[in-house]
């Protein structure tokens, strides 16, 4: 399927041809689909935590002995964040300014001086500036918003300035371990914003004399995917070489895979609230991390003994441990002794998970695998089929929502750094549909960063509350309550 020259291609973007053969496969076979058991619930795989404070403590008296740090992807463009402004701005009247609910053109209008960034507008626009001037001015001609990222945006509003999402994310850090400079940040960000984010950085640094170390890192060309035409062809550009597109935020991995810590928080850029709703949010931050601590420890225990002479001492402790409370499953194995050390030898995560309240995106599920055992995934609209009846049943009974809130440890038991490449589902992939130069295109993503791509791991899902997730998703989320100042402060 592939001549000289596009192996060549290929190599040069780092894409070696095995693995864009294993795209075609994939591709070819069009199905992408996950099996759901059952919905993961309260009663059966998510965990709900009676005594916080005891995890809380734990995290507060244990985590300076662990490297921590905070993966924030942040390469998104804020363009579905300004998507009605853009609309409206293109139009030739006020027409849908009368539209009056929470998400209008004319409630962000109207409550403008509301916006962190309306400051910095004021220095591009004067007292006789109608709408289609101020959607001009935030959009394009004065903050540009439309075209960067979402972390380089004003979200909030402080007595001493307003703070972009990024630098919003350098506060909630300090925050969740206590004014020390135990934990580093790292930002995925597009190659052309590289220097704003720098320029962002040194500006925060000068201002708050913050010693974090924060570095930034790209999504690689080698993570870019194929996509084929109807008749199963690999799609071209108009040089003729094959068409590479960026292979979805799944490619992340690679980049989470080279961070040097123990423990890491990992969290979009654009959930955040203002600074004074941190004493709300940050206790659920190191309950998840004080869950991991302990879960971390007992692991380390089982490993030793289990790997020890006199293993049958504790391995059905061990094993009842594992199966009530992080959802291991050894009634079909051989060999129990194999089988645990498998099952701890993984990279772990803990996912704080919210009541489900319509929000699009994943949940939390029991999902069957191709060896017919079940476990805790996270799993997106877009894995299952939804025609099948059975399927789509399971889905709508879900009882909690996925608010990309993780802590994760990507070492195993005995302190040996996993390579997190080892533990991905690649069928767990994306497919869609699109054109290209006129022509039907099939393309592919890898599985996502949270999915796919940590399907092998070791899993536990906790419920946490609302308070926990505040999106940004649209322009005017920025006025719900948990982005703007509390009164009286």
């Amino acid at each position: 399927m592939f001549n000289k020259n596009d192996i060549l291609f290929l190599s040069n973007n780092g894409i070696s041809e095995a693995s864009a053969q294993e795209q075609i496969e994939l591709l070819i076979k069009n199905n992408s689909y996950l099996s759901l058991a059952s919905p993961a619930t309260p009663d059966n795989g998510i965990t709900i935590v009676e005594n916080p404070e005891n995890h809380i403590s734990n995290f507060d008296n244990k985590s300076k002995n662990y490297k921590l740090c905070k993966f924030v992807p942040a390469s998104g463009a804020a363009t579905r964040m300004f998507k009605r402004l853009i609309s409206f701005n293109k139009q030739d009247s006020d027409a849908n300014l009368n539209d009056g609910d929470f998400y209008s053109v004319k409630n962000s209008f109207n409550q403008i001086k509301n916006f962190a960034f309306y400051k910095t507008l004021l220095k591009h626009i004067n007292s006789n500036n109608d709408n289609k001037i101020l959607s001009e001015k935030i959009l394009y001609s004065g903050l540009g918003y439309a075209g960067i990222p979402k972390g380089l945006i004003e979200f909030h509003n402080y007595p001493d300035g307003a703070r972009t999402a990024f630098e919003e994310h350098l506060y909630e850090a300090i925050k969740l371990v206590g004014n020390n400079d135990n934990i580093d940040l790292h930002f995925t960000v597009s190659p052309e914003f590289i220097d704003d984010f720098n320029h962002n950085l040194k500006d925060i640094i000068k201002k708050t004399g913050f010693k974090l170390k924060v570095d930034f890192s790209i999504q690689e060309k080698s993570t870019d995917t194929i996509a084929l035409y109807d008749d199963g062809s690999p799609a071209r550009d108009e040089n003729g070489n094959l068409l590479l597109r960026p292979g979805g935020h799944g490619a992340l991995i690679k980049n989470l895979n080279r961070i040097d810590a123990d423990i890491i928080f990992i969290k979009n850029i654009d959930n955040l609230t203002h600074g004074d709703y941190l004493e709300e949010t940050i206790p659920y931050k190191k309950l998840l991390g004080g869950l991991l601590i302990d879960i971390i420890e007992k692991n380390q225990v089982i490993y030793k003994n289990i790997s020890s002479e006199n293993f049958s001492e504790y391995i059905d402790s061990a094993a009842h441990y594992l199966e009530t409370k992080l959802g291991a499953d050894f009634s079909k194995t051989r060999n129990l002794r194999e089988e645990v050390l498998r099952f701890i030898n993984r990279p772990i995560r803990v996912c704080g998970m919210v009541k489900n309240t319509g929000e699009p995106g994943g949940g939390p599920f029991w999902v069957l695998n191709a060896y017919k055992t079940i476990s805790l995934q996270i799993v997106e609209k877009a894995q299952i089929d939804l025609s099948l009846q059975d399927q789509n049943e399971k889905f709508r009974n879900a009882t909690h929502f996925n608010p990309v809130d993780l802590v994760c440890y990507i070492k195993s038991p005995d302190g040996k750094k996993f390579d997190l490449n080892n533990y991905i589902d690649k069928n767990a992939c994306f497919i869609s549909e699109k054109t290209h130069m006129g022509k039907n295109i099939r393309v592919i993503e890898h599985p996502g960063l949270w999915n796919g791509a940590m399907a092998n791991w070791l899993t536990v899902f906790v419920e946490v509350p609302l308070i926990t997730f505040n999106p940004v998703k649209e322009l005017n989320d920025l006025l719900r309550k948990e982005h703007q100042p509390k009164t009286g402060k």
